[in-house]
């Protein structure tokens, strides 16, 4: 058994998330690995150094440090922007503060657990445009009902009339009546899915067979580009909560997307991990879940940072045929799930899509 100070050390060094200890005069005493990953900082550079070097022109965390100190209470949830090599390059933070005691129970310092939120920041404002789907949900199914009633005597008179007329040009004519009808129809179809609640049949899946299901149907659509797929799963990846056929349906349209976007002879990377980037906590969930990672990162073109910006703006789409609805319907299904979804691209380089679902909870 090792001593208990050697162990204490070892899990303040263990720890992912950044910690450091704060001495009574508000500076630096001790800080793990973390800090220096995320700080872009070595730990002999900021030891000793104020505490406001790390959160530069923000007094209301020093006023906390100090409360701290005083009365020994605990802060939760405290925002900040920490700093990188200078005050201008700052990054969004969340901290908790406790007290640090000694045997005696006084008050020999602070420690502050760091959190970064740069992630969950990004995704956040990458998917801000499918935030306007639910203020529309309801007009959006009302107009989506009297559009389709139409629609049906549209389809149905064109039907009979094209039984009733000989010339075979003028059948063509109403055939291009009848599939443009029903093209509106399943445009109609897929906005009342956007909008409608769906109530998700949740049950114990593992990602692998969902992703497998998918690459089955779509082989030999990539095998005429002459590509192919390339597996890295994690073999311990746990299984999660979700609609497998909900689930199906977003990866399908992820992966046609893909396929779409790479080159001849492309290679398509699917990766599997669990993800330790960030936490999601629900009303149903009483302590924060962790996540795994699904990343598609295809081989094709990739795309400028004006087109990224709309990928979830319904109706948006830079396909011929396409409706722009494919990644808005699958953000929506993602975030039912309490998931995630990130695109990051460059132009020439490709894009990797990563989807980001919740562990089940045992």
């Amino acid at each position: 058994m090792k001593e208990p100070d050697r162990i204490h050390q070892n899990i303040f060094f263990s720890v992912i998330d950044g910690l450091i200890l704060v001495s009574p005069y508000l500076s630096i005493l001790h800080s793990n690995l973390a800090i220096e990953d995320m700080f872009h900082k070595s730990r002999d550079a900021i030891s000793n150094r104020p505490l406001e070097e790390l959160f530069p022109r923000q007094p209301q965390i020093l006023d906390k440090v100090r409360k701290v100190l005083v009365t020994g209470a605990s802060y939760h949830d405290v925002e900040a922007n920490g700093a990188r090599k200078t005050a201008a390059i700052q990054f969004p933070v969340n901290l908790t503060l406790s007290p640090y005691l000694e045997s005696d129970d006084t008050i020999q310092g602070v420690i502050i657990l760091i959190k970064n939120m740069s992630l969950i920041r990004e995704l956040e404002e990458q998917q801000r445009p499918a935030d306007h789907l639910n203020n529309l949900g309801a007009l959006a199914m009302g107009l989506a009902h009297e559009i389709r009633n139409p629609l049906g005597g549209i389809r149905g008179s064109a039907q009979l009339l094209r039984q009733d007329i000989r010339k075979s040009a003028h059948r063509e004519y109403l055939d291009v009546v009848i599939t443009e009808v029903d093209r509106i129809n399943l445009l109609v179809k897929r906005m009342m899915d956007l909008a409608r609640p769906v109530e998700l049949k949740l049950k114990e899946t593992n990602i692998h067979k969902v992703l497998e299901d998918i690459l089955m149907l779509e082989k030999e659509t990539f095998a005429r580009k002459k590509g192919r797929f390339q597996q890295i799963y994690d073999p311990s990846l746990p299984l999660i909560e979700a609609d497998e056929d909900q689930l199906k349906q977003v990866f399908l349209n992820l992966i046609k997307n893909a396929i779409e976007a790479s080159q001849e002879g492309g290679t398509l990377q699917i990766v599997t991990r669990v993800s330790s980037d960030f936490a999601v906590k629900t009303r149903s969930a009483s302590v924060p879940r962790n996540n795994i990672t699904v990343e598609i990162i295809d081989s094709g073109e990739g795309m400028d940072e004006e087109t990224q910006k709309k990928l979830f703006t319904p109706f948006h789409t830079t396909k011929s045929k396409g409706s722009g609805l494919g990644l808005p319907i699958s953000l929506k299904i993602v975030e039912d799930h309490h998931g995630k979804i990130k695109i990051t691209s460059e132009k020439g380089l490709g894009t990797t899509v990563q989807v980001f679902l919740p562990i089940r909870q045992r």
